[in-house]
C-alpha cells in the first residue's frame, strides 16, 4: 500500500492542473504578443508607444514562449513523475515570474497599461506557491 495519503496525492493531481493551466496561458502570452511587437502602430494609440521597442518585445516573445515550452517540459515530467520535474516546474516558474515583472514595468512605463500580462504573472505566482507549500 502507498504511504502517500488521499489528500497528498489531490494535491499533486492539483499542482499538475495548475502547472498545465499556467504552461497554456504562458504559451499564450508569449505568442499573442507577437502581434504588437512586430505591429504595435496598427493596434490603436494605445499601442503606439510600443512602435519604437518592438525589438524589446520580440525578446518578450522569444522569452516567454520559451519558458512556456520550458512548463510543458516540467507539467510532462510531473505527469510521468521524473525525478527532475519539481526542480524543472520551480525554474521554470521563477523565470515566468521575473520576465512577466519585467513586461509588466515595461508596459506600465510606455503605455500606462499591462494586462493581460498581470493575469499570467498572478497565475505563475500562484503555481509557485502552491508548489512551494506542498512540495512533491
Amino acid at each position: 500500500m502507498s504511504n502517500t495519503k488521499w489528500w497528498g496525492k489531490t494535491l499533486k493531481v492539483i499542482g499538475i492542473i495548475l502547472m498545465g493551466i499556467t504552461a497554456v496561458f504562458t504559451l499564450m502570452a508569449g505568442i499573442g504578443t507577437t502581434c504588437v511587437a512586430v505591429a504595435a502602430e496598427n493596434f490603436g494609440e494605445n499601442m503606439a508607444p510600443i512602435a519604437p521597442y518592438s525589438w524589446l518585445y520580440i525578446l518578450f516573445v522569444l522569452f516567454t514562449t520559451a519558458i512556456g515550452v520550458y512548463m510543458v517540459k516540467a507539467l510532462i515530467g510531473l505527469i510521468k513523475k521524473k525525478p527532475y520535474a519539481y526542480k524543472d516546474s520551480i525554474i521554470s516558474l521563477a523565470l515566468g515570474i521575473l520576465i512577466g515583472i519585467i513586461h509588466i514595468a515595461v508596459s506600465r512605463a510606455l503605455r500606462g497599461k499591462s494586462m493581460p500580462t498581470d493575469g499570467v504573472v498572478y497565475v505563475t505566482v500562484l503555481t509557485l506557491i502552491v508548489f512551494i507549500i506542498f512540495k512533491k
